[in-house]
């Protein structure tokens, strides 16, 4: 088998079971503005965060809720955003329900799905027409009436949505602590390129299901011997970076040699530890600055 040769990736069963346990967080977060706050009367059991708190409030920074709600898609303009306990959005009254619902699909709230091929009754309730488009806005009590094989089917549908599920194959060169974690799906949430990246470079595999900062990765880095090299060809053990206008690190991998790199795209549950072929990771972050990372 060629270094080259491209394979498909397939989550392992108790992978699968994590994504539907952690696929919809323990709070229901919905996206509002004056007006549906308006609508919601004076009988509220809810409650109503302004937005710029809700941005610095530590209960909502968990990465598993962040992610799930994909925090970066949603409209700057939104006012507030409601927390709810379970099966509060059933408890409204229709018309401001349809409004509450519609309102999500069209601020980007993330967990909001085509809902084409889920006419069943349990659900009604959480399925908005916009635009002629059936959505199903998913929520904890949604989720738990769906039947079990539609649960399944939904959350591969979502992992897949993330990044493509193929890599190339592990080559008999690749450095033994990268093979262990190489072409596999994390258990939890949180992990990105950065730390994937450490992981790599330390061999210290807690490392590689962190959440890491731009400047704790930087830092770490060069605590670990590396420094910036101006050298055109890529080395095994280097690092490359890719930084944005202001400097800022975006995305980082690590190379194992033969034109194959240790990578994640992102940092979610459904974004594989993966190896990659150059051209792809230059077809992906090409658009920013590369810098290499090399250590003596």
């Amino acid at each position: 088998m060629t270094v080259n040769t491209k394979i498909s990736l397939i989550p392992a069963e108790e992978v699968v079971q994590e994504w539907m346990s952690s696929m919809v967080p323990p709070m229901d977060l919905f996206m509002a503005d004056e007006h549906l706050v308006t609508q919601l009367g004076a009988q509220v059991s809810v409650l109503i965060i302004p937005k710029a708190e809700f941005d610095i409030h530590p209960s909502y920074r968990d990465v598993r809720v962040a992610n799930a709600y994909t925090y970066w898609t949603i409209d700057r303009e939104v006012s507030y955003v409601l927390h709810a306990p379970p099966g509060w959005i059933e408890t409204l009254p229709p018309e401001v329900r349809r409004e509450l619902l519609a309102y999500q699909v069209t601020v980007g709230r993330g967990l909001v799905f085509p809902a084409t091929d889920m006419e069943i009754d349990s659900l009604a309730t959480s399925i908005v027409t916009v635009d002629d488009v059936p959505y199903l806005i998913l929520h904890q009590s949604a989720f738990q009436v769906m039947p079990d094989e539609m649960r399944r089917q939904l959350t591969f549908e979502y992992a897949k949505a993330w990044d493509e599920w193929t890599a190339s194959s592990i080559p008999d060169t690749c450095p033994d602590h990268v093979r262990r974690l190489a072409n596999t799906f994390p258990v939890t949430s949180g992990s990105n390129c950065l730390a994937a990246t450490l992981f790599a470079v330390t061999g210290a595999e807690w490392i590689a299901s962190q959440w890491v900062h731009p400047g704790t990765f930087l830092q770490t880095l060069g605590q670990a011997g590396y420094m910036r090299t101006e050298s055109e060809l890529t080395e095994r053990g280097d690092v490359l970076t890719f930084v944005d206008e202001a400097g800022r690190v975006q995305h980082a991998t690590y190379c194992i040699g033969a034109g194959l790199f240790f990578n994640k795209n992102g940092q979610t549950l459904f974004n594989p530890w993966k190896l990659i072929q150059q051209h792809e990771l230059f077809e992906a972050w090409g658009d920013y600055t590369c810098q290499t990372y090399r250590r003596p």
